[in-house]
C-alpha cells in the first residue's frame, strides 16, 4: 500500500460504523505507461442487493482515477456471477472477452469474463 500497488476499502453497514460487511481491492496496480489495475470485492451475504457494493465501487473509482490517475481498471468475473456482472454494468465497465482457464478456484481452472473500465481524463 506505500508504494501504491495496492489500494484496499473496507465497506461498513451505514446504520453501524462498527461492522465491516464487505471490501473493495484495486490490486497489482502498473504504472508507467499502462496506468492499471485489477479491481476485486467481497460483500457479507447478507448485504447483497442493497446497493453497498455498487456504492462503494464507484466511490473507488473515483480515488483511483482521481487520485492515482489510472487510466484503466479490470475485473476479471467467473460468467454465471450474474450479480457481479451486473454491478460492473451498471458502473459503465465493458467486456473486453472471456479470458479460458483464467484462475483456478478451489482445484477447478474457471473461465472469466474480462470487464474494463477506462479513464478518459488520463
Amino acid at each position: 500500500m506505500e508504494n501504491k500497488n495496492l489500494l484496499t476499502l473496507w465497506i461498513f453497514k451505514k446504520n453501524d460504523e462498527n461492522r465491516i460487511i464487505g471490501s473493495i481491492g484495486f490490486s497489482n496496480m502498473v504504472w508507467g505507461v499502462f496506468l492499471s489495475c485489477y479491481l476485486g470485492y467481497k460483500l457479507d451475504k447478507d448485504e447483497i442487493n442493497q446497493g453497498y457494493m455498487t456504492e462503494a465501487i464507484k466511490k473507488g473509482i473515483d480515488i483511483v482515477f482521481s487520485e492515482y490517475g489510472l487510466h484503466r481498471i479490470e475485473a476479471n468475473i467467473i460468467p454465471r456471477n450474474k450479480r457481479s456482472l451486473k454491478v460492473t454494468e451498471k458502473l459503465g465497465f465493458y467486456n473486453e472477452g472471456t479470458a479460458y482457464k483464467y484462475l483456478k478456484i478451489n482445484g477447478i481452472w474457471e473461465d472469466h469474463i474480462h470487464m474494463v473500465l477506462l479513464n478518459d481524463k488520463v
